[in-house]
């Protein structure tokens, strides 16, 4: 049985790496669509990697869309610096980083739905 409730809006924070913490917005239909998009389009440009980089792209969107706000993230002189494309794109660049977003943020929006109802 599908049990419908509801959704919460409100973001949450995440730990996502030793002193660095962020805020996400839960992922949302709209979200998840421009993610699906995203993954798409690498996989239509093709190449050798085209499932790697469609995965990567997955991640990357809902990120993106999902990213409200951090603690713990600087510029290379340690001032802080606000979640914009930019920065957002810097930080996905760092492997533990885009790691641990992918599994704390992106792997479990996309399991809730099997958990919830089985």
């Amino acid at each position: 049985m599908l049990k419908l409730e509801p959704v919460s809006a409100e973001p949450f924070w995440l730990n996502v790496l030793p002193g660095v913490r962020i805020q996400f917005r839960p992922v949302s239909v709209a979200a998840m669509l421009i993610a699906r998009g995203a993954a798409g389009e690498a996989l239509k440009a093709g190449g050798e990697q085209a499932t790697i980089e469609a995965g990567a792209a997955f991640t990357r969107a809902l990120a993106h869309t999902g990213i409200v706000a951090w603690e713990g993230i600087g510029d290379a002189k340690g001032k802080p610096v606000d979640p914009d494309n930019e920065a957002i794109e810097q930080l996905l660049e760092l492997w533990p980083a885009f790691d641990a977003i992918d599994r704390l943020y992106v792997g479990p929006a996309l399991t809730r739905l099997d958990e919830k109802n089985v």
